[in-house]
């Protein structure tokens, strides 16, 4: 018996340092491959992206192999490729940029080549296509039920268009949809712009809604006291027949093309910009117009605008010729509203540069004047 049990032990030990040597879990630890994805997403903090899973060992290889350099202004943009844990930023070039340490990384002409077709067809998948109310009106027909996808945050409810001959007047279709809605609006209904994709029948068309319940009323039992507005490319107010700036620069957005809605911006058209992404409190937008993501006022005028319930521009916009200028200062005076506070005057004075005639003109500087 105990010559058994002495036999029993000998041959524990002998698994055990067995289990202990045997390098095939570290192996297979090591032949796991890390995950890459590429990401689209309107902003840094949106919940709702489209990705997609790359060749991790071509990507990894790819980004040793690229020429690297140091580059202190990090770009503005809704493209991203994770990497090993980190997640480089992808400028308008295609170019990689490593955040922690500064970096820009230069890749191979054929990997940029790929990099651009993926983005291509990523930003497809994840934007609306940027279609004029005279082409979307066709699609989202008079009483036709439609998806409303809100690009920040990703939640979607059904509406139905309802009326409207200049943009489309929509009204939730279920109490369940108009929850939905309330929610994406933090539970109070607003004015506010929000950038929108509106899909029916496979399509995915750019839009641009507010959230507050107005007029006539048409479904019933569904909690939703009038319609709501939804525009498009080129749409108008009913009331005044003009085009809204502020759904504008939201559908470019919901299109993903903020970037080249900017690049065709007038200096004056900056500033506009500058107000609406106050007024719709849409941080994307306000650094859409200042020429890198790190810009060094950025930060800093987006927790002193944050405190601002409304600003409006009251001095009039005058247009200069500044086709040939690379700098530009445009004064504009404001009415300033703050919650609690009494409404305050101030003039501003926008110092907008760019670098040559044919890049974008972009903020430079906010002067508070007075």
């Amino acid at each position: 018996m105990q010559c058994k049990r002495l036999v029993f032990l000998r041959l524990f030990g002998a698994a055990l340092f067995l289990m202990a040597c045997d390098p095939s879990p570290a192996l297979a630890k090591e032949s796991e491959q890390p995950s890459v994805e590429l990401i689209v997403k309107a902003s840094p903090t949106a919940a709702l992206d489209s990705a997609i899973t790359l060749d991790s060992k071509a990507w990894i290889d790819a980004i040793a192999a690229g020429v690297a350099r140091h580059d202190d202004y990090a770009p503005i943009t809704d493209t991203y490729l994770s990497v090993l844990h980190k997640t480089y930023l992808i400028d308008s070039s295609y170019q990689l940029y490593d955040t922690e340490n500064a970096m820009a990384i230069q890749l191979s002409g054929e990997m940029r080549q790929k990099l651009i077709a993926q983005v291509s067809m990523l930003k497809a998948k994840h934007y609306g296509k940027l279609l004029s109310w005279p082409e979307a009106k066709e699609i989202i027909s008079m009483k036709s039920v439609m998806t409303v996808v809100d690009l920040e945050t990703g939640r979607q409810f059904e509406v139905q268009r309802r009326a409207g001959s200049t943009h489309a007047d929509v009204q939730p279709l279920t109490k369940r949809d108009t929850e939905i809605m309330k929610g994406i609006y933090q539970g109070k209904w607003s004015w506010k712009r929000r950038a929108i994709v509106v899909r029916r029948d496979g399509q995915s068309i750019a839009a641009s809604m507010h959230g507050m319940p107005h007029g006539g009323d048409g479904i019933p039992d569904n909690d939703f006291d009038g319609h709501f507005c939804i525009h498009f490319l080129g749409s108008s107010t009913h009331k005044t027949g003009n085009v809204d700036p502020d759904h504008q620069a939201m559908v470019h957005k919901a299109a993903g093309r903020l970037s080249q809605y900017v690049q065709q911006a007038s200096p004056n058209s900056v500033v506009e910009l500058y107000f609406i992404a106050i007024n719709q409190r849409d941080p994307e937008i306000m650094t859409a117009i200042f020429p890198y993501r790190n810009h060094s006022q950025l930060e800093r005028l987006k927790q002193e605008n944050a405190g601002i319930i409304a600003i409006r521009r009251e001095s009039a916009i005058v247009e200069n010729d500044t086709s040939d200028l690379l700098a530009v200062d445009v004064p504009a005076r404001a009415v300033i509203y703050r919650d609690g506070s009494r409404k305050a005057e101030k003039t501003l004075v926008f110092q907008l540069r760019r670098s040559s005639v044919s890049q974008a003109w972009k903020i430079d500087y906010v002067e508070h004047a007075s």
